[in-house]
């Protein structure tokens, strides 16, 4: 081969290998700004998985989900005390969850709680006069005080670490949050009534003693009754009987609180 072909041909090789290197730089070039794209939508799509997991329990009762985020929107759901809902986004009052039939809809943020709830239902009585508070916590505003004794419809319970806490409704139809160890299965004044009366709210014994607890007329009058005990329902009796314990002990009825334990 003549020399000037052998150097034109060099040249052409070194050429192209030029070309080729310029055209596979760019293409290297652009491949790190798609992976890092790809690497950001994984990220993104990790913390909105993250974000979308968490779950909260309803603490008002048949409180309303609506279809939209407005709270005048249309009310499509009303889950029960305890429901479990998953939330999937929020708003500055209201977050968007599904319930467990798998309605979507829009919930208000104070009524429901990350604390786990369970729903449940039957009666307790209070150990003593008790607070009952608007919220989950010990410290919430009180929402009504009731009497020792009183009859309560249990709600929902708080479970997992936390299960100190009950969910019940008063006479009157009140609703708050009251410990646990306040309430009890032993209904102190339909036993009390029981040893006294045998339960009987007509009782008159002809003595000067009347109704379920015995009272006296002037003793009655005392705590607030009109007329006659006997002739006043069985609730208006336990409500003034209530208020005399409060105000004297036990020993009003000195037999039957002893022989009940009571006292």
């Amino acid at each position: 081969m003549p020399r000037s072909t052998a150097r034109r041909s060099v040249v052409a090789a070194v050429a192209g290998a030029l070309v080729t290197s310029a055209m596979v730089v760019p293409a290297a070039a652009t491949a790190a700004p798609a992976s890092a794209a790809t690497s950001s939508a994984v990220s993104s799509s990790v913390r909105t998985a993250a974000s979308s997991g968490d779950v909260r329990w309803v603490k008002w009762n048949r409180a309303p989900v609506t279809k939209k985020r407005s709270s005048g929107s249309r009310t499509i759901a009303r889950p029960d005390d305890g429901t479990r809902l998953r939330v999937l986004d929020r708003g500055r009052y209201r977050l968007k969850v599904r319930t467990p039939s798998g309605t979507v809809g829009w919930v208000s943020k104070k009524a429901v709680t990350a604390t786990k709830l369970r729903d449940v239902s039957g009666t307790r009585y209070t150990r003593g006069q008790v607070a009952l508070r608007k919220d989950v916590g010990a410290r919430s505003k009180i929402v009504k005080r009731v009497h020792l004794g009183t009859r309560l419809s249990v709600r929902a319970v708080t479970v997992g670490r936390d299960t100190n806490r009950v969910k019940v409704r008063a006479p009157g139809g009140a609703t708050g949050w009251v410990s646990a160890n306040r309430l009890t299965k032993r209904n102190v004044w339909g036993q009390l009534a029981r040893c006294e009366s045998g339960g009987n709210p007509r009782t008159n014994t002809g003595n000067g003693f009347y109704g379920m607890y015995q009272f006296t007329g002037r003793t009655w009058r005392a705590v607030g009754g009109k007329g006659l005990p006997h002739r006043h329902s069985k609730s208006e009796q336990t409500k003034r009987a209530q208020i005399l314990q409060d105000r004297a002990g036990w020993g009003q009825w000195p037999h039957c609180t002893r022989k009940l334990g009571l006292r």
